[in-house]
């Protein structure tokens, strides 16, 4: 944790933190998207290799609905962590105001 001190040259005004810290953000983010496209490669590389593969049909059974597709699965996944995430941070807002309340001036 940066101190101030008397001086100048160890200083480190809030500007520089953040500064650094939105530098750090947008290298992790690409690193992060850099290796999502390398997964995406390697999956598109493994779904052409398979798609030659024969795909048997599964039976139908009465009374079972059919499970819904992976795209529908995972935007409802997507949905529902984006829901949690919302009220998480309302929570945390909403708490940070009661614990460290605007000073007025």
């Amino acid at each position: 944790m940066a101190t101030a001190t008397t001086d100048s040259s160890k200083t480190t005004p809030a500007t520089q933190i953040s500064e650094a810290a939105e530098k750090i953000r947008e290298q992790m983010l690409s690193a992060f998207k850099q290796g999502q496209q390398l997964s995406i490669g390697a999956a598109q590389g493994w779904a052409k290799a398979v798609s030659v593969l024969p795909i048997p049909d599964l039976p139908k059974i009465p009374g079972v609905p059919e499970l819904p597709t992976l795209g529908a699965t995972s935007t409802f996944t997507f949905d529902v962590a984006a829901d949690l995430l919302k009220a998480q941070r309302d929570y945390t807002l909403e708490l940070v105001g009661v614990l460290a309340p605007a000073k007025s001036v």
